[in-house]
């Protein structure tokens, strides 16, 4: 999947872009929220948005089937919920979370794998929209149903998603010494990967690379610190895992704004690995 220069965007940036160039600006509330007590999104959604924005839940453009938290949906699936919320290949897309940074950088590594062209995460979320007393919109999500085909012309990166055969056998390559091209990491938190975590993969917590109050990045150059401290080489190609799919989209961004290359999902994630284990062939 190739870079992007604009990955993120300030909210000052947001607010010029909005009145320069609103016919090709497409508004995406990306939350989605984890854990029995955690808030309805299209609830939030409700009570403050940013106006002319569509809901993209990664839990609905999904393949439900697989039982798991979030799977990766077919390429056909993922055109349909497109056209359904009027998300356009060539749009330039602005993916908001409500209050940190925690899901929105799944449906932005989605639309990036799939092709579109200019997708930005939203710096200090909505939080900081309201803070500086931006305008907001009310009302539940509302669908766009395009009937047209024009614009929605997405096609998956091959390289941008891994699964579980894909993952370990890239994971046994390496460890047969045939090749060193792989870093795996996986993102969770430190108690979690050291009560099981995928073979092969070492540990760089997502929230390291984000602000105190979780709702911004960091500078490219604390990243890059960030990623050398944990011995994350850059210069690999990084296949990212965390619980379910979600979070490992953190570090992926992350690793983009500093400036790596190549980098991978592995989209079943600690979810997938802990019903199957290692595989037979390491």
């Amino acid at each position: 999947m190739e870079s992007q220069q604009n990955l993120l965007i300030e909210t000052d940036q947001l607010a010029e872009l909005i009145e320069s160039s609103p016919d090709n600006l497409k508004l995406v509330c990306g939350t989605w929220n984890l854990g029995p007590d955690a808030k309805d999104p299209k609830e939030q959604f409700n009570e403050a948005h940013i106006q002319g924005s569509v809901y993209f839940s990664h839990a609905e453009v999904a393949d439900t089937s697989s039982g798991f938290l979030a799977t990766w949906p077919s390429t056909e699936f993922f055109i349909s919920e497109m056209k359904r919320l009027g998300i356009k290949k060539d749009h330039t897309i602005v993916v908001y979370d409500h209050e940190n940074i925690f899901s929105v950088c799944r449906p932005a590594f989605m639309l990036r794998a799939f092709g579109a062209k200019d997708v930005r995460v939203l710096n200090g979320c909505l939080k900081k929209w309201i803070d500086e007393e931006r305008k907001v919109a009310t009302g539940y999500p509302q669908d766009v149903n395009d009937t047209s085909d024009e614009g929605y012309d997405y096609e998956l990166h091959q390289d941008s998603v891994t699964f579980y055969d894909s993952t370990f056998e890239k994971v046994a390559a390496v460890e047969k010494g045939e090749t060193d091209e792989f870093e795996f990491i996986d993102v969770r938190n430190i108690d979690n990967f050291d009560k099981g975590h995928p073979h092969g993969f070492k540990n760089s917590f997502c929230m390291k690379y984000l602000t105190e109050d979780r709702s911004t990045f960091k500078p490219k150059e604390e990243i890059s610190k960030q990623m050398e401290d944990d011995g994350v080489d850059g210069s690999k190609h990084i296949i990212f895992s965390c619980g379910a799919g979600v979070t490992a989209c953190i570090n992926e961004l992350a690793a983009k704004i500093a400036g790596v290359e190549k980098t991978s999902i592995y989209d079943g994630s600690f979810q997938e690995y802990s019903t199957k284990g290692k595989p037979d062939y390491l």
